[in-house]
């Protein structure tokens, strides 16, 4: 009776780990669409002639505080050109493949900014995240766009 009662209780239950049709567009439309991939980011545009040191430092305090204070990284990359090389080792190349890789978790961030810096072309975000503290990213500009990051084994320049 026990048996009978049990498989009373489950036999719906089977239902729902039946195989179902599904279209696999929508679905990779769907996870694409939360980060903003597949055509519709925005990434930053290189522009010649390269804008002055006071405008890159502006553009650095856009992208700090819009990766930093709102944690939209969408309005983020706006910032990054497409074709950016990532020197983290386990990183690929490329503003989409991190788009892709931080606009699912970085709104989730808990995030307390230490410090940020502008100098020459580089720029520095310094901050304490939910995966580790004292983080530090190194970025270079080019053309008005972030060009390249570091993030491993990162120091603060010295004065």
């Amino acid at each position: 009776m026990r048996f009978s009662t049990i498989l009373a209780a489950v036999a719906p239950l089977t239902v729902l780990s039946a195989p179902v049709a599904v279209d696999e567009s929508s679905l990779v439309a769907r996870q694409v669409g939360q980060v903003g991939g597949n055509g519709d980011a925005k990434f930053c545009t290189k522009v010649s002639p390269a804008p002055d040191d006071d405008e890159i430092k502006a553009r650095h305090e856009k992208f700090a505080d819009a990766f930093l204070v709102k944690k939209d990284v969408r309005l983020a990359f706006t910032y990054v050109a497409p074709e950016y090389v990532n020197h983290n080792p386990i990183a690929q190349n490329g503003a989409q493949w991190a788009l892709n890789l931080l606009g699912p978790i970085w709104g989730n961030q808990n995030i307390r900014i230490r410090r940020t810096l502008y100098r020459n072309g580089t720029s520095w975000l310094n901050y304490d995240g939910s995966y580790g503290s004292n983080i530090i990213d190194r970025y270079r500009w080019e053309g008005g766009c972030i060009v390249e990051h570091w993030d491993a084994g990162e120091r603060w320049p010295d004065n």
